[in-house]
């Protein structure tokens, strides 16, 4: 999905396997079994979800596909949908692909909505058939076309990725914006964070602020957040520290990482709230214990200068660690920089290399300068001129100061060749996609 933070995961290939027999709720498990032994068809599919569920007798999942089938043999076509769920996912017996693209198709030639839906996802996936966007976004259509909000998305999503067909941000806008219109959160956070980002679309603040409103006061704390941020900047809304300040907090109350993070920036630079290192270290601290990487980066650099808490080398290893291993390119550079010094930890030039180089091939310039710094006094390596001056270059293009500083002094020590193959070197580079760099650890666990 194009939008990290908000990625829709297609949870329908297994919400609402058995959904609940609306004719038939409000009667007893004595009178649904009476009717369904007498053939009713609404009151056997009835039964089925209760076998399925365990609602008031024991689960049964074989005695469900039963119920289904008899619903079936008197036309009735959710109990269709719901047998092709029953194959696609081996409930109530084998796990049979062609037999539950038949009745999901059976349910979806009579509009039956998620049945069009979860062939969708099926194809989308390629979950039990072979995957084909192309046929994944035609049942989405359908299905979107009949006003399903979930569908909806799905079809926005297609369309601004490109995915099964043409890639069409004004339609990906149109259909994000029907689902949206219909109350769907998640389509109003996508319409939002469009706009916002200027994701394809012109940027328009407003009307970002207008769907982040409408999903926040749903108490959604991603939208609680982002409307906060957007007030506290006056982005798309007149500023407003305190409506700002306000709306991230009750993000952050509901233990949303990045809005405990942002609070912690808030009291740090004394952003809408008095200036308190001690303060904004708790929320740090918050966020961290979640497994936020910036936070647990922000709290290592606290511990590690003394900022806020009292200064414990030991710990800011301990976080650096954590962010490291998540391969937050920062992190690793500052992890790096104890081994290396044996701040809080025993020196390890090899592990820092490591370090420094993982981060740099990610394409961070601290870690890209550090690692030409290791390259040219042969500090965990061998002395290797045209390298340093590699990575040196690579940091400086990113604007860092001493990096572009450094990188005369580097040449003038140089051959003519050097230079020209280091230049060579670094034009080829590209940031390489590493897997997680593990380092290892002296300490289990920070202090809280």
């Amino acid at each position: 999905m194009f939008i990290k933070s908000t990625k829709i995961t297609r949870v329908v290939l297994l919400a609402g396997l058995f959904c609940a027999a609306a004719p038939l709720v409000a009667k007893s498990l004595k009178e649904t079994r009476t009717e369904a032994e007498q053939g009713n068809a609404e009151a056997q599919h009835a039964m089925g979800l209760r076998c399925a569920k365990g609602n008031g007798v024991p689960k049964n999942e074989a005695a469900a596909v039963e119920w289904f089938r008899k619903a079936i043999a008197q036309g009735h076509v959710d109990s269709q949908r719901q047998l092709g769920m029953c194959y696609l996912l081996g409930t109530g017996g084998p796990q049979d692909a062609a037999e539950a693209v038949k009745w999901l198709r059976l349910a979806a030639a009579q509009n039956h909505v998620a049945a069009m839906k979860q062939l969708g996802v099926c194809y989308s996936l390629g979950s039990s058939v072979p995957k084909d966007m192309a046929e994944g976004v035609r049942w989405f259509r359908q299905a979107a076309q009949r006003g399903d909000a979930d569908a909806q998305l799905e079809l926005g999503m297609a369309y601004f990725d490109g995915e099964g067909v043409v890639q069409d941000a004004a339609e990906a806008v149109k259909w994000f914006r029907k689902a949206a219109e219909q109350g769907d959160l998640n389509a109003q956070k996508l319409l939002g964070i469009t706009y916002a980002q200027g994701l394809r679309v012109p940027p328009d603040l407003v009307e970002a602020v207008k769907w982040f409103r409408k999903a926040a006061e749903k108490e959604d704390p991603e939208a609680q957040l982002r409307l906060g941020v957007a007030y506290s900047l006056g982005a798309g809304v007149a500023q407003d520290l305190k409506q700002g300040l306000s709306l991230i907090k009750k993000s952050a109350a509901q233990k949303y990482a990045l809005a405990q993070l942002e609070m912690g920036e808030c009291y740090m630079h004394g952003a809408g709230v008095p200036k308190d290192p001690a303060e904004a270290v708790a929320w740090y601290q918050k966020a961290a214990e979640q497994g936020d990487a910036l936070a647990q980066t922000k709290l290592a650099v606290a511990y590690l200068e003394g900022i806020g808490v009292a200064q414990n080398t030991a710990d800011a290893v301990v976080w650096f660690r954590k962010a490291a291993e998540q391969n937050f390119p920062i992190a690793q550079v500052g992890l790096a920089g104890c081994l290396i010094s044996g701040k809080g930890v025993p020196k390890d030039e090899a592990q820092a290399t490591r370090l420094f180089r993982a981060a740099a091939e990610r394409g961070d310039a601290d870690g890209q300068f550090a690692l030409s710094l290791m390259y040219e006094k042969g500090e965990g390596m061998e002395k290797n001129p045209v390298e340093a001056l590699k990575w040196c270059r690579l940091a400086s293009q990113q604007g860092h100061d001493i990096a572009f500083v450094h990188q005369a002094t580097l040449e003038a020590s140089m051959t003519r060749e050097q230079v020209i193959e280091a230049v060579r070197l670094e034009r080829e580079w590209k940031p390489a996609k590493l897997g997680p760099v593990k380092v290892k650890s002296e300490k289990a666990e920070p202090a809280k």
